[in-house]
């Protein structure tokens, strides 16, 4: 009777929460989307790239076969399609025919994704009215729907089950703060998430923390993360750096990659450096900052101007024939995650910041990986600290000793680095069981 009354409760209460939700929220959204459009570039753009989206994927679906399997892949942005990509070629390396059509919410996301695939669409999503979610389902047809991670809107996962189409969440995770957001509106969350068929999480934690907001403990089961596989894919690839890795003028043993630097990381990092160039002539860095804004590279550039140390900017290397610089500064986009196939040591910024950004990249490369205390935004760092792969910084003389034992004991460097990879090697496989699922949906 007790049951009964609990989900005559929650029966009501989801009820509610689609009337709110449909009355209220998303027309006031919609409004405030358009007014923030007005001043902000980059809504601008994802207001701007929705015109006519229905009647692209209309002609995209009319010019593919009726009879081939549709998958749905809806990511937001390109930290998603990072983890969506080994996904992605799994099934196209299984289901060579399949026809996917891969939804982004964000403009950036969108207009950096490009893929040359006659069965692969990407396009725009468009807002979660549910006039829109029935013409854009209803389009498509899809057999599977995919959401990677945590860009979940109601209204196309209420219809997906109305519709009885397979719908997985995958990479799927509840960090400390969504936690107490779920514990709150456990009712209205629920509603939505317990509308996916399976739900593939990253670790068991995750997995124990979702049983409090779907209903159907036994669909939920632990695959892994699929940026393990991705990191690993790229760190396999280093077709943009190739000219210099053919230059040879960078010795792994002895460089150091920084990527991902702030101003606070380089307070810490920068008197290290000068002093390690002072005593190993051999000694080579490459600094990737987070923002390479013209104003924090021209402060970085008179930091070692001041101490006598040559630098240069990476964009400037093809105007140079002798290559005599200790320092190479980027000043782009896109090269880090190869760039530390250049180095044995490396330190990954954020960690006297916001929070240690990406430190399975450098781990993909056998780099031993060093990083601020600032490390537990994500569980990575963590988990790279038990495996023996990566290190804690925390003042200068930290660095100093990792710099010296580059040349001094470089085995201990390796031998750390070594842990790294093997961290990340113990952890893919996930892409492999997504697809093994969905190939039995």
């Amino acid at each position: 009777m007790i049951q009964k009354s609990e989900r005559n409760r929650t029966h009501i209460m989801s009820k509610i929460f689609f009337f709110v939700y449909n009355v209220l929220f998303i027309p006031l959204f919609f409004v405030l989307v358009h007014f923030a459009g007005l001043f902000h570039h980059k809504i601008r753009r994802g207001i701007t790239g929705r015109k006519g989206l229905f009647e692209k994927l209309e002609k995209h679906i009319a010019n593919g076969s009726n009879n081939n399997r549709k998958i749905w892949i809806h990511i937001s942005s390109l930290g998603e399609f990072e983890q969506a990509k080994p996904v992605i070629d799994e099934i196209r390396s299984r289901m060579p025919v399949v026809q996917i059509i891969l939804s982004i919410f964000s403009p950036s996301a969108y207009e950096n994704i490009h893929i040359q695939d006659k069965n692969i669409f990407v396009t725009y999503i468009p807002v979660d009215t549910y006039w829109h979610v029935k013409k854009f389902i209803d389009i498509i047809q899809p057999d599977i729907a995919i959401t990677v991670r945590h860009d979940i809107w109601p209204n196309f996962h209420w219809y997906l089950k109305k519709k009885n189409i397979t719908s997985l969440l995958i990479d799927a995770s509840i960090t400390d703060k969504r936690k107490t957001l779920y514990q709150i509106f456990r009712v209205p969350i629920r509603s939505v998430i317990g509308t996916f068929t399976r739900i593939l999480t990253v670790s068991e934690e995750s997995s124990r923390r979702y049983q409090m907001v779907y209903p159907e403990a036994e669909r939920i089961q632990v695959l892994g993360d699929t940026r393990y596989d991705r990191v690993l894919q790229r760190s396999q690839n280093n077709q943009k750096i190739e000219f210099l890795i053919k230059r040879g003028y960078f010795n792994r043993r002895n460089t150091f990659v920084a990527g991902s630097t702030w101003p606070s990381d380089e307070k810490i990092l920068l008197p290290a450096i000068t002093e390690a160039i002072d005593r190993f002539p051999e000694f080579t860095v490459i600094i990737a900052p987070h923002e390479p804004t013209e104003e924090h590279l021209i402060q970085i550039e008179g930091f070692f101007d001041k101490r006598n140390i040559k630098s240069i900017r990476y964009s400037e290397l093809d105007k140079i024939f002798k290559w005599s610089f200790r320092i190479l500064l980027i000043d782009g986009i896109g090269l880090l995650a190869n760039l530390y196939s250049l180095g044995e040591l490396a330190y990954v910024g954020g960690g006297f910041g916001p929070g240690v950004h990406n430190v399975l990249e450098p781990a993909a490369h056998g780099c031993a990986v060093l990083f601020g205390p600032r490390n537990t935004i994500s569980i990575e760092p963590q988990l790279l600290l038990q495996y023996g792969g990566g290190k804690v910084i925390e003042f200068e003389k930290n660095v100093d000793q990792f710099l010296n034992m580059m040349f001094t004991n470089p085995q201990s460097i390796q031998a750390i680095g070594e842990k790294a990879r093997d961290f990340i090697l113990s952890n893919t496989g996930a892409s492999r069981k997504i697809v093994d699922i969905i190939e039995n949906c």
